[in-house]
């Protein structure tokens, strides 16, 4: 049954000669019952209001904390991508770094061995060039000695002084 204020203040009862209410009483009644359910009706009226305005504002923080969750999900997503590209990347940076050191090495090597290699033809040169000289100056010494024989069968006077260096010259 739905009543509201004005219906229990307009409610009007039919009066009996013999026995009955009070009128003035009822009356009193009727309009207290009223002012009561008024203030119940308007204390219900702001409580619904309350409600929705708290359903709003729950369905708000619910919004917010959906928003905050999947912004902290992105974040760890974002940091775990970050470490993951980070170690890719210090992984890469020393395999480089192994790289150019084995290149160095490699290369230290080879001019290590280039340099034996030009050490040993060097060094064969000089030989070479040692056997090649000392046969030269054998040779002159040779013809020195060939010319020297020849001027003393010839009887010639004149003496061929080598000196001190065809001496010193001289390989045995």
């Amino acid at each position: 049954m739905n009543i509201n204020p004005d219906e229990i203040r307009s409610q009007k009862f039919k009066t009996r000669w013999v026995s009955g209410y009070d009128m003035d009483e009822v009356e009193a009644f009727l309009n207290a019952t009223a002012a009561a359910l008024e203030s119940l009706v308007k204390d219900n009226e702001t409580l619904r209001g309350q409600v929705a305005k708290m359903d709003h504002e729950l369905s708000d923080v619910g919004r917010r904390r959906k928003l905050l969750e999947d912004a902290l999900v992105s974040a760890q997503r974002v940091i775990h991508d970050m470490k993951a590209n980070a170690m890719k990347e210090a992984e890469n940076v020393l395999k480089e770094a192994e790289n150019q050191a084995d290149r160095w090495i490699s290369d230290a090597n080879n001019q290590v061995a280039e340099i034996k290699r030009e050490l040993r033809e060097l060094t064969s040169l000089r030989k070479d060039y040692e056997v090649k000289f000392r046969i030269l100056l054998e040779s002159h010494q040779e013809q020195l000695d060939t010319m020297l024989s020849m001027k003393k069968e010839s009887g010639e006077n004149q003496t061929l002084d080598p000196g001190p260096q065809s001496q010193s010259a001289r390989v045995p």
